[in-house]
């Protein structure tokens, strides 16, 4: 699990890579890991790129994998996420290439949110993030709390 915190706006150029924030960089290289796993993530609040290391993608798949096949959440579930996933590597200079195929469905443009979030690197068109963080915010305010703690 990667444990940093951070939250970036950085930019995508023309080649669709994007330099990670120096935080995550570190902590990364901290760990020895030069590789990612990318997927597609369909929230309700907005899509976005999920960067995962590959050790923590390889037990979703495991966990995944002891689920029904043929079950309709699972299938789901695989075809949504599972199936968009990339492997990618950071350029030497901490770039990720984000696929044309993810950077399409998430709707990233030139400006993005890079962030960590419970080990997992997130990215996210600026303006979609922040529609969804002003929407998490608001319903948060509501429920005055830590999810799963008892009132």
């Amino acid at each position: 699990m990667l444990r940093v915190r951070c939250q970036q706006t950085v930019t995508i150029d023309a080649k669709g890579r994007l330099a990670l924030p120096a935080p995550i960089r570190r902590a990364l290289e901290g760990l020895g890991q030069r590789d990612l796993v990318l997927t597609f993530s369909r929230g309700t609040d907005g899509d976005s790129v999920w960067a995962w290391l590959p050790e923590d993608y390889e037990q979703l798949e495991a966990e995944v994998s002891t689920q029904d096949r043929f079950s309709e959440e699972v299938q789901d579930f695989a075809h949504s996420v599972l199936a968009t996933a990339q492997d990618v590597e950071l350029d030497g200079q901490g770039r990720v290439r984000i696929p044309p195929m993810l950077r399409e469905q998430a709707a990233l443009q030139r400006e993005c949110v890079v962030f960590v979030v419970l080990g997992q690197i997130q990215i996210w068109d600026k303006e979609s993030w922040a529609r969804r963080s002003e929407r998490a915010k608001e319903r948060q305010l509501l429920r005055k709390g830590t999810p799963g703690a008892s009132q």
